[in-house]
């Protein structure tokens, strides 16, 4: 039995949330695990580095399709065509044009169906189609979250029996708040003096509509206006839809001394950012699991976040959570947070619980032995 997975996400230089899922995936498929299929064959799109190499199993082969454009529609597509394993699994939605009869894939979310405003028409266009060819074509669709399945369920008509949840994970091993007092100044220094100096709160994830930062700004302003905090707002990632808007509101509310925008940060630099944060903030207006949630709680940082969507599940009893549509509500959380140490220990405490609930190898473990059933399946 010949298992084929797409690992062209772990060519991707700067890695989010989905291109973490990959790697991760494959990192937990342990030697029990590999031994129940004859081969592996990871499909990418260049030769894999050390790091890379050494977390494939042993009976696995790496083959390069060496395609710039298109790499999914027709470089996997034509090896399906020509070399097609008996099961495919592809850990992001967006399945090649052909498939074996026996597909496997992980839809993280439909956020661009309740939020069509955080994209250009084709983008939509393009998630709105690969979600439906992936509900049609794939024998097991897997889902990060019991949020996610409803609403595919919900808003697809999606056929319940053929999909799973499979929680994505946090790595608590790099995830941690033990960090030297130099290594910490270094690494804040890197990207601002000023972050070294100031306490501050953080938010991490794309700077766009959906990650609700016009409303997140705005209620760090409310903050900032009850009483002289000396708190500073830290808002790293890559630009995304609506990013000039919120560059204006930071002007319009007179806060460019007190945001400061890094960019995206390297995912070394992570858990040095979360753990040295007074607050995690994130009152995003849709999340189909919340991987920051968990990586700021593993590293003992407060969190704020959002009572709807996947939210609630994830975090669990380790947030405070709030409207993300209500600026006074997580203004008033912000403050209460800050304001007091007995909560905000809590919420640490709480937060370390609930992260080691959601270990990778979890993930890796519900979705191999399906993988499984579907190559024994006639």
């Amino acid at each position: 039995m010949i298992l084929g997975i797409d690992a062209h996400k772990l060519s991707t230089q700067f890695k989010t949330g989905t291109d973490r899922v990959t790697y991760y995936f494959i990192k937990h498929i342990t030697p029990e695990l590999a031994a129940q299929f004859s081969q592996i064959i990871f499909y990418t799109k260049q030769p894999l580095t050390h790091q890379y190499q050494s977390i494939m199993p042993v009976n696995s082969l790496v083959k390069v399709i060496k395609m710039p454009y298109f790499w999914s529609s027709i470089g996997l597509s034509w090896e399906m065509k020509i070399h097609p394993p008996d099961t495919l699994f592809v850990p992001s939605h967006s399945l090649p044009f052909i498939t074996p009869p026996k597909t496997a894939t992980v839809i993280h979310d439909i956020g661009f169906y309740d939020h069509p405003n955080n994209y250009t028409p084709k983008q939509y266009y393009h998630l709105q189609k690969t979600t439906e060819i992936a509900l049609k074509k794939a024998s097991t669709v897997f889902t990060p979250s019991k949020y996610v399945k409803k609403t595919l369920i919900d808003k697809f008509s999606a056929d319940p029996n053929k999909i799973i949840v499979a929680h994505l994970g946090v790595d608590t091993t790099f995830f941690h708040s033990r960090h030297s007092q130099k290594t910490v100044n270094q690494v804040l220094g890197k990207y601002s003096e000023q972050i070294n100096k100031q306490p501050y709160i953080f938010f991490l994830g794309r700077i766009d509509y959906r990650k609700n930062i016009i409303n997140l700004i705005k209620a760090f302003s409310k903050f900032k206006k009850t009483k002289k905090y000396p708190h500073i707002l830290v808002i790293s990632g890559k630009p995304g839809r609506g990013y000039q808007d919120i560059i204006q509101i930071i002007q319009d509310l007179n806060m460019q001394n007190d945001i400061i925008l890094p960019g995206y940060i390297s995912q070394t630099d992570l858990p040095i950012f979360y753990s040295e944060a007074e607050l995690f903030l994130f009152p995003s207006l849709y999340e189909g699991f919340g991987i920051p949630v968990l990586e700021a709680q593993s590293c003992r940082t407060a969190v704020v976040t959002s009572n709807i969507t996947s939210l609630p599940e994830i975090a669990g009893k380790g947030a405070l959570f709030v409207n993300p549509r209500d600026v006074e509500d997580i203004a008033g959380a912000i403050k209460r947070v800050i304001d007091n140490p007995t909560l905000k220990q809590s919420l640490i405490e709480k937060g370390m619980i609930n992260a080691k609930n959601y270990p990778w190898s979890n993930f890796t473990n519900t979705i191999m032995p399906e993988l499984l059933k579907l190559c024994k399946k006639i």
